[in-house]
């Protein structure tokens, strides 16, 4: 579903899409690897 949301968003504004990070993690993945979701939000390496 999201995915289809998505796309939808992108179709309305070409000039301007989304940035899609998929991480290997349930809904609570950002307690679980909190290391990858730094470095998504950062762009740079995450550290412990």
């Amino acid at each position: 579903m999201q995915d289809r949301l998505i796309a939808e968003a992108d179709a309305l504004t070409p000039d301007n899409p989304f940035t899609v990070h998929t991480l290997d993690a349930s809904h609570a993945g950002f307690i679980h690897r909190s290391d990858e979701v730094v470095r998504v939000l950062t762009g740079g390496p995450a550290t412990r």
